[in-house]
């Protein structure tokens, strides 16, 4: 048995490994998120691993889910676990959204999922900017500062050259994962303030990226429909979309090239 403690976003996480394997699998996942053995948990988890191969996660000492590989066990266990954390963070507002760090202030990117988001994430990591998150952006809707949430980045695919990524790498059957050991600079430990938020959309088309100001109006119905906790929330999240909107630059960014969609966001936040 071997005993993983996390603090995501100072919720306690106890999970009990039942072997080496599946201890290893989510310490490569959550390796930001360790802290010390000596604190009381705020949610209870376990992992067995099956024969066939396979994994049971229990929460409190109850099946959640049966997972049939690597990379079930990693996306059950953090649909699980977010949710839960949202539970108990009700003063965040948690948006679908690839978050960053940039001269001390966060950045947002916002797309559905498969279009490019954590690629171009990956991207601006590797150009001088500080992770937060690749998928899950939870912001204080008081001070409007972004949380870190600094699971390992996860692509579905290799990016392209010269964005490679580090051996530290874990290769699942549908995903890779990056810990942040294998990231070529720091990542995000504290908030940042909100400063702008991108609306991302790939056109391989479209020749040079492009940037362009979009309406508060359109930016709030944006971000309400990017949010995931809105009953948590004052008027079913309603104000607190319309508050991130009317106190953020928001932007709509037309991406293909990754090195030069990576200088665009950094000269526009610049100005």
């Amino acid at each position: 048995m071997k005993i993983l403690i996390l603090r995501v976003l100072e919720v306690v996480i106890r999970v009990r490994c039942a072997d080496p394997y599946s201890y290893g699998l989510l310490l490569k996942g959550y390796s930001a998120f360790v802290t010390g053995s000596d604190v009381e948990p705020d949610l209870e988890y376990s992992v067995n691993s099956l024969d066939p191969p396979g994994f049971e996660l229990l929460f409190n000492n109850e099946l959640a889910q049966t997972a049939e590989d690597e990379y079930d066990l990693i996306y059950y266990f953090e649909k699980h676990m977010t949710m839960e954390v949202q539970k108990l963070r009700q003063d965040l507002l948690f948006m679908h959204a690839a978050a960053l760090e940039y001269n001390g202030r966060a950045l947002l990117l916002v797309a559905p999922s498969g279009s490019g988001k954590s690629t171009t994430t990956w991207a601006l990591i590797n150009s001088g900017f500080r992770y937060l998150s690749d998928e899950l952006a939870p912001i204080h809707t008081g001070t409007l500062q972004v949380h870190p949430y600094p699971h390992a980045l996860c692509l579905k695919a290799e990016p392209p050259k010269p964005f490679s990524l580090p051996d530290e790498t874990l290769h699942t059957s549908y995903t890779l994962h990056v810990p942040v050991e294998g990231f070529p600079g720091d990542w995000g430990r504290e908030p940042a303030p909100l400063a702008a938020i991108f609306f991302l959309r790939y056109d391989p088309e479209s020749g040079e990226p492009q940037v362009k100001p979009i309406s508060k109006g359109e930016a709030g119905a944006r971000i309400y429909s990017n949010a995931l906790n809105l009953l948590a929330h004052a008027r079913y999240g309603l104000d607190a979309a319309v508050k991130v909107a009317g106190h953020s630059l928001c932007l709509e960014l037309v991406t293909n090239d990754l090195r030069k969609t990576c200088d665009l966001i950094k000269s526009t936040l610049q100005h």
